[in-house]
């Protein structure tokens, strides 16, 4: 063996050395938690409700040269909502979502987050809507509206009080676009708006999400 092998085989054992880490993964039950939000499309008011279902917690660990660690929790939900907003003479739109939640909280307590999902949308016109039949008589239409598919995506940032002063509830701000399909033969683009508050309490539909540790 040459001596430039030798030095070769030596580095990538040290490198592979320093890039190794400690993991364990256990199951406990947590929780789900409850949210409300006020949501906004726009200058529109509405509200959002929802629950959200843990699937995965992951605490990572990073030891830096200095001495000091960094924390990092990567939480993963699944959420269903339900939401409404109401513009004034033109609709009033309720939907339902299922979503995805990436979940990245610092030990300090703020956290930001990611949420794509899909759902389903029913518009009622805000407007007196009349039909006509094929004899021409002309009737009033009750909860005249429209049925769209939905997709939803969202970004927010908040505070996790539970992680700083033990109180089972978070603050956050979210903004979301909504995509609606068919409208008009194309697709309609909706931008909203949520401030609002997620309850973590201690005992609600109790699950097994997966819960790792990682130490590096």
């Amino acid at each position: 063996m040459t001596k430039r092998t030798t030095i070769t085989i030596l580095i990538f054992a040290s490198l592979n050395c320093h890039a190794q880490t400690d993991s364990a993964k256990t199951k406990v039950k947590s929780s789900c938690n409850l949210k409300i939000s006020y949501n906004s499309s726009l200058i529109y008011p509405g509200i959002r409700a929802g629950i959200e279902y843990p699937i995965a917690f992951v605490k990572k660990t990073k030891n830096k040269k200095s001495g000091y660690q960094k924390i990092l929790f990567k939480d993963r939900f699944i959420s269903g909502n339900i939401s409404w907003y109401h513009h004034p003479e033109y609709h009033d739109n309720v939907y339902f979502t299922i979503e995805g939640i990436l979940r990245r909280t610092l030990v300090n307590g703020f956290f930001s987050e990611f949420s794509p999902g899909l759902g389903y949308s029913r518009t009622f016109l805000g407007a007196t809507t009349y039909t006509v039949d094929d004899s021409g008589n002309v009737s009033k239409k009750r909860l005249a509206g429209y049925n769209y598919a939905l997709t939803i995506l969202s970004g927010g940032l908040g505070y996790d009080f539970s992680k700083t002063k033990s109180l089972p509830f978070c603050i956050f701000s979210k903004f979301s676009i909504l995509t609606m399909y068919p409208y008009n033969s194309t697709f309609y683009f909706r931008p909203t708006i949520e401030i609002g508050i997620i309850y973590k309490p201690k005992k609600l539909l109790r699950v097994k999400p997966k819960v790792k540790t990682i130490v590096n």
